[in-house]
């Protein structure tokens, strides 16, 4: 029953970003070149969930950080802000097509750059 919230997190935390950033930016490969307006709300809920999620596993993870964890977390932190700004940015309904195109690759973009922190944290935990 320990292992329960700790796997929970993780869980909610790499779900929720494959189901914000998959639905923003292949949306665009779908022909749908915008997160609908009305998805505002969920996108904003995501993102508190994936923040909640992320606090807690750091949290988890401080006591026994290793060297140059705590700066690469603040990287993938800056990271991760600015892509749900630019997944925020795609709810905007008076946006030109131009711009959408530039926030949906900035957000995958940025999205690699995450994904690939995350993966170089859990090397330096050895895990």
């Amino acid at each position: 029953m320990e292992m329960f919230l700790p796997l929970l997190m993780r869980w909610l935390h790499i779900f929720t970003g494959i189901a914000m950033v998959g639905g923003a930016v292949g949306g665009a490969y779908l022909g749908q070149p915008m997160v609908a307006p009305i998805a505002r709300n969920a996108v904003f809920s995501g993102i508190v969930a994936i923040f909640l999620s992320g606090f807690y596993n750091m949290m988890q993870l401080m006591g026994s950080a290793p060297k140059g964890w705590h700066m690469w977390f603040g990287i993938k932190f800056l990271l991760a802000l600015h892509v749900f700004a630019m997944i925020f940015l795609l709810t905007k309904t008076d946006a030109t097509p131009e711009k959408r195109k530039r926030w949906q690759v900035s957000a995958l973009i940025g999205t690699a750059a995450v994904v690939a922190a995350g993966a170089y944290l859990r090397s330096l935990r050895g895990v």
